[in-house]
């Protein structure tokens, strides 16, 4: 009896070693799977790449990240959502997944959503340039241009090149603060002299204010520069 006993305990020791090692190879496998994912991604093989991340959510359902690759690149936006929303489940302050989850709703034209998760990505990431950005465009879609200059001002804060100049500088033109429009565009064009549409939004500006050569030699410096490819 004790033989058997012992033999019994070695058969169950086996066993639960061989589960665990199987796990810890699933979950291996499932990170080498979202690596290579990734490196398709850089190389714009989408398709590819969620097959990928599927593969990872389908050897390790419980991975946050590989539920929120596959919903970040899930063809269809519903079960992109339903992924999204299971990472955030598995990972309650997974700024990138709120946000991820917000575009998916932007696109499907869910504003109040969508508004909601960047409220919450924001929250979480204090810093989070991209969703300021999406955020300011919500807003200024709904009248709120207070919220999104508010929105663009931080987003000069994080990042004060010419780019993030040109987005606020582009949304005071958009509601007819022509004389801040120009301001902002042309520290646009100090920070980056090539960058086209500070050219084309500031002749609009200009044109707005009857300052016709000043346009004139924009749309000018525009044409030589040529829009971006």
């Amino acid at each position: 009896m004790p033989i058997n006993r012992l033999h019994l305990l070695f058969i169950i020791c086996l066993s639960l070693i061989g589960i665990c090692a199987a796990t810890t190879r699933a979950q291996d496998t499932a990170e080498e799977f979202i690596k290579r994912g990734r490196e398709l991604i850089e190389q714009k093989q989408y398709y590819e790449a969620s097959k990928n991340f599927d593969a990872a959510v389908r050897l390790n359902p419980n991975s946050a990240e590989a539920n929120y690759y596959r919903g970040m690149y899930h063809l269809d936006r519903q079960q992109g959502i339903a992924d999204l929303t299971k990472a955030i489940a598995l990972k309650s302050d997974y700024a990138e997944a709120y946000y991820q989850r917000g575009l998916h709703y932007d696109l499907a034209g869910d504003s109040a959503a969508a508004l909601q998760d960047y409220n919450k990505a924001i929250e979480l990431r204090p810093r989070f340039f991209e969703a300021y950005r999406t955020r300011a465009v919500i807003y200024l879609l709904a009248g709120k241009n207070a919220e999104a200059i508010a929105d663009y001002t931080r987003m000069i804060e994080l990042r004060p090149d010419g780019e993030s100049y040109y987005m606020r500088g582009n949304s005071y033109l958009e509601i007819g603060q022509n004389v801040k429009a120009i301001d902002d565009l042309t520290q646009s064009i100090k920070l980056d002299p090539t960058y086209y549409w500070s050219y084309k939004q500031r002749a609009k500006a200009y044109r707005n204010l009857m300052r016709l050569k000043l346009a004139e030699a924009d749309e000018r410096k525009a044409a030589q520069i040529g829009p971006p490819k």
